[in-house]
């Protein structure tokens, strides 16, 4: 086999270069455009999605305040600028509670429809579905709304789900499967108070639930305690009157009567008569003994 020569390499170089050369500057050429290009393409993005955030965080300021007119309008604004944006789902779904909110029920469905159409995310979808199907369930359209809660899929809205097709069950008099509902709805996680009270309020009522108890009367206020009352005064007892004292044996005087106490309420027991006096011997008598006063008149038989 003979060896090539330098010519003969040479040769062969510049024909393969001439076949190939073209398409190897144009890969070239596109490569670097295409680097480039995606540079371009992730600046503007990521200016876009600046913007789309500003928008819509203002937008969210106005939406705190009373000014539902202005809210709407800055919502729209980032819903026009920024369709294929995520913050566009988000901002129509804050424009239909402030449609719900207004009472406007036909323009809270068109705005959650759009979001189930547009958005990126099947979790923003589903949070659009189980809104609009409390939209039709406040409307009485409770087909509609058990065809959309079919159709959520997100396991983290499970429990939202199963508790808001208990409410349709519920509106189409269906206790039995409302009651699966809810339960459903407490194994997946929900409110625990608000879901027992559901679950509660579609027991059937008993006989003991059916009594009417009489009603209790209010227990008595408390009175005030009376003071005790003082202990009257005992009048003095009348069976006796108190002997003279030895001075006065020794002196009669004149015996003045006694009083009469006032009259109570008791009947008094009947006076004894008082024992007649002696006078003392005159040895127990003064030097000079006085004149003695005659005698205060007792009871005859002195």
């Amino acid at each position: 086999m003979e060896q090539y020569t330098d010519d003969e390499r040479v040769e062969d170089l510049k024909k393969w270069w001439k076949d190939n050369g073209a398409s190897i500057l144009i890969g070239i050429a596109l490569g670097v455009l295409a680097i480039f290009g995606w540079q371009y393409w992730r600046s503007y993005r990521d200016a876009q999605a600046e913007q789309a955030s500003q928008a819509y965080e203002a937008f969210l300021a106005v939406a705190e305040k009373p000014n539902a007119d202005l809210a709407r309008q800055q919502g729209q604004a980032v819903l026009t600028d920024f369709p294929k944006s995520p913050y566009a789902a988000l901002a129509a779904l804050r424009l239909a509670k402030l449609a719900m909110d207004g009472g406007d029920a036909a323009t809270a469905m068109q705005r959650l429809e759009w979001v189930i159409a547009n958005a990126r995310l099947d979790e923003i979808k589903d949070i659009a579905r189980l809104r609009l199907a409390r939209v039709h369930l406040t409307a009485g359209q409770l087909a509609a709304a058990g065809k959309l809660l079919d159709s959520v899929a997100t396991g983290s809205l499970n429990a939202e789900r199963e508790e808001l097709r208990g409410d349709v069950y519920l509106a189409g008099n269906d206790p039995a499967k409302a009651r699966t509902a809810y339960a459903a709805a407490l194994a997946a996680g929900g409110s625990q108070g608000l879901l027992h009270l559901k679950i509660d309020n579609l027991a059937e009522p008993t006989a003991d639930m059916l009594v009417i108890a009489a009603p209790v009367a209010p227990p008595p206020e408390a009175q005030p305690e009376p003071a005790p009352a003082e202990p009257a005064a005992v009048p003095a007892p009348t069976d006796a009157v108190p002997a003279a004292s030895a001075e006065s044996a020794a002196v009669p005087t004149p015996v003045e009567p006694a009083a009469v106490p006032a009259p109570t309420d008791t009947a008094p027991a009947p006076a004894k008569p008082a024992p007649q006096v002696e006078s003392a011997p005159a040895e127990s008598a003064v030097t000079e003994p006085a004149p003695v006063a005659p005698p205060a008149s007792t009871s005859s038989g002195q």
